[in-house]
């Protein structure tokens, strides 16, 4: 009787064992929340650097606009002094045909007056006309502009550009020979 009674207790001990079985809690509750705080991060860095890339990447085509119908506009633009100085020789047995030159100076002037009469000054931040800003060669008309594009988040990630992107464009445009 003394081995059933040993057996009894022995079983008894492992099913109080069992029924009072937990699992052991691990020291890793809230390590969830610093994953998704992880990721969030990141996403928030993600999408500061492409919010900042695409303003950038904007502003740099609207100032390139702007410089193309500058360009333009100092294509057309008539330089008096060299329109009535100047003639060459036209084909065979016509006598000179006027000759539109372009100069550095008509160039500019035409495109500072082209930019106050669009307003650009109100539209870029620091917007400057630079060098080679002319005519290279007498029927281009050259434009280079700058300006500075704020970035719309500047956080841990864009402080180096807090204070916006510098961008410089060129656009050229050609005259058109008189008939």
């Amino acid at each position: 009787m003394t081995g059933a009674v040993g057996a009894g207790r022995a079983g008894e001990r492992r099913e109080g064992v069992l029924r009072g079985w937990r699992p052991r809690q691990r020291g890793d509750q809230g390590q969830v929340t610093l994953l998704i705080l992880g990721y969030t991060l990141i996403a928030f860095a993600v999408v500061t650097v492409v919010a900042g890339a695409s303003a950038v990447h904007l502003g740099r085509h609207r100032l390139l606009a702007v410089a193309d119908a500058a360009a333009l506009d100092a294509a057309d633009a008539l330089d008096r002094q060299g329109f009535y100085g100047h003639t060459a020789s036209g084909p065979a047995g016509t006598g000179p045909t006027p000759v539109v030159r372009l100069s550095d100076a008509s160039v500019r002037d035409s495109v500072r007056r082209y930019l106050a009469d669009v307003g650009a000054e109100q539209r870029f931040r620091s917007l400057g006309v630079t060098d080679p800003t002319g005519s290279p060669d007498g029927t281009t008309a050259e434009v280079t502009l700058t300006a500075v594009v704020p970035l719309p988040l500047v956080g841990a990630v864009l402080a180096p550009w807090a204070d916006g992107v510098p961008i410089r464009v060129t656009a050229r445009a050609r005259t058109v020979p008189l008939p």
